[in-house]
């Protein structure tokens, strides 16, 4: 998994300095000349990113299904769905996302970007399992552990005047779990504010925003690594299946970026609420 991290970043940033080794011969932002004579300052056209992210939030589980055959000592009883029963409502999940982002202003008010990169997380929920109607545990912690390859594409809208801007990110991603059978889809929207200001030689930004996500996720399994039965009840062949959705669409951030010099840059955001992350990333542009 490292070793192909590794190689792909190697690839993004030979690819980029090959597309930039003549900046100023480069296509890169269409307008720029026109943007340039009405006194907008314009960042390098191309970057590419090292981004770590830490998230933890809510989730609702809106089904939780059970699959197989249930076996009491040497009797077999059948199809498990007809003898236990699950509840639960709700779940925390929390991810940490390691991620390789590579971006192109293509106009000076649209930047596009791809994103690359390794997802790992658990989510957990208590939940009760009734056995023939009547309590069989009560208030289990039915945990799920997975980690996978997360890729995905993004837009970022930006205008501004003066030292103030305004943003509106877009990106959808998908990660392809590999420890057990599912996926996570995401689609994550963050309008920002902010204004800029020059440092001890170093320009720098500081924005609010908001940020919406929408994502569902479906994680699939063996019964039997996550739930412990007694020894004289089996479930060989057992499956389960859960889906979840966001249960806080909205939540508000902060940001913070300076610019090291024109080429280096580094970026912090922290969402609060009911969703909480902490995002930082560091950035390469030519």
């Amino acid at each position: 998994m490292r070793k192909s991290l590794l190689l792909i970043s190697v690839f993004l940033l030979n690819s980029v300095l090959l597309l930039s080794s003549d900046e100023d011969k480069t296509l890169f932002p269409i307008f720029k000349e026109e943007a340039i004579k009405r006194g907008y300052e314009l960042p390098k056209p191309y970057g590419i990113n090292f981004i770590f992210v830490n998230m933890k939030q809510n989730v609702d589980i809106n089904s939780l299904n059970l699959t197989g055959n249930l076996s009491v000592g040497k009797l077999n009883l059948g199809e498990l769905s007809n003898f236990i029963s699950v509840k639960s409502t709700t779940a925390k999940t929390s991810n940490t996302n390691t991620l390789v982002k590579a971006d192109l202003w293509v106009f000076p008010f649209l930047n596009l970007y791809g994103v690359f990169g390794k997802t790992k997380g658990n989510s957990s929920a208590i939940v009760d399992i009734n056995l023939l109607n009547k309590p069989f545990l009560k208030n289990y912690n039915f945990t799920l552990k997975y980690e996978g390859i997360t890729y995905g594409a993004g837009a970022v809208i930006a205008g501004g005047y003066k030292n103030f801007f305004s943003v509106v990110d877009f990106n959808y991603t998908t990660t392809k779990l590999d420890i057990i059978d599912g996926n996570i889809s995401a689609l994550i929207i963050s309008p920002k504010i902010g204004y800029n200001f020059d440092f001890h030689n170093t320009r720098n930004s500081f924005w609010i925003g908001a940020m919406y996500q929408n994502i569902s996720q479906t994680l699939k399994g063996d019964i039997n690594n996550v739930i412990t039965f007694p020894k004289n009840i089996r479930v060989p062949n057992g499956k389960f299946e859960v889906k979840e959705s966001t249960s806080s669409p909205w939540n508000p951030s902060i940001g913070f970026r300076t610019e090291i010099n024109k080429s280096l840059e580094f970026t912090s955001e922290l969402s609060f609420g009911k969703r909480k992350s902490i995002i930082f990333s560091f950035g390469y542009r030519m």
